[in-house]
């Protein structure tokens, strides 16, 4: 009987998470011909989220992603590229629903400045 509900509540109390480390991350055009980081100057650490809520284990709106993470991240400090970037991935389960994220943070920059 344990053993039943052991794996009846690893089933329904679930979840994964990953951690990957960018040097450099974009999801816009960014010209490398020129570029030169050491001479730009950061606008900042900025982050980026993409979730959607899980019920019955279907997600109630589209697939999350990795590039409207980076997106998010990057308009919201006016920027194209992102350096020494995190992405973080995570879902998990809460009996009859959880949530799906994707985020993305790191050091803004405007190569086009």
């Amino acid at each position: 009987m344990r053993v039943a509900i052991v794996v009846l509540l690893t089933a329904v109390l679930g979840g994964c998470a990953t951690r990957s480390d960018f040097t450099a991350i974009s999801s816009k055009n960014v010209n490398l011909d020129n570029m030169r980081i050491d001479r730009s100057k950061s606008k900042g650490r900025t982050s980026g989220e993409d979730c959607v809520a899980l019920i019955l284990f279907f997600p109630t709106g589209g697939t999350p992603t990795l590039d409207e993470a980076v997106d998010r991240a990057l308009e919201a400090k006016g920027a194209n590229l992102l350096t020494d970037a995190v992405v973080n991935y995570h879902q998990y389960w809460f009996i009859l629903g959880g949530q799906i994220c994707w985020k993305a943070e790191g050091d803004a920059y405007d190569t086009f400045e």
